[in-house]
């Protein structure tokens, strides 16, 4: 399970682009961000490896690196801007970096999606079964209490 979530990132990407009226942050938040991304790189390489069909694992990964790229592009304009946070070219650059980054977030996420379709139908069919097994339980209950009308003069016990 991918530990990263969509909310988290969209908390550094703002703070990160609030941070261009206030320069002095985006070494902090650049630094965060580059440990988050470390730790969803390492788990995006074990949902790349476990997914099937191949295709999503090699989604996951092209998916994983692209946001890696616009992580450092989005560093190297916070960096430019702590050289000269007046510079509104640099600003209007570094947010442009973000919204890119964000976007990006959104595609890994996509993908990581894609490669628990699988899962989450195991889950939905096994909490499935479950009712029907409960369902099941309630009858015979009933049943062997002699509850239920019989159709014919059949017992319940000539049935189970």
């Amino acid at each position: 399970a991918c530990h990263f979530s969509f909310s988290l990132a969209c908390v550094f990407i703002f703070q990160m682009t609030k941070s261009v009226t206030n320069p002095e942050e985006l070494g902090g938040l650049a630094s965060q961000m580059t440990n988050d991304y470390g730790h969803l790189a390492l788990q995006g390489r074990m949902a790349a490896a476990t997914a099937e069909p191949e295709e999503i694992g090699f989604q996951i990964r092209t998916r994983v690196q692209e946001l890696g790229h616009g992580c450092i592009f989005l560093v190297q304009k916070a960096g430019a801007l702590q050289i000269c946070p007046t510079d509104s070219y640099t600003k209007r650059e570094l947010i442009e970096c973000a919204r890119a980054v964000t976007e990006k977030v959104s595609l890994v996420l996509s993908a990581l999606q894609a490669g628990n379709k699988g899962t989450q139908a195991c889950i939905t069919a096994a909490s499935a079964v479950s009712g029907i097994i409960a369902d099941l339980d309630t009858t015979i209950m009933f049943a062997t209490a002699g509850t239920l009308n019989a159709e014919n003069n059949e017992s319940f016990a000539d049935h189970r």
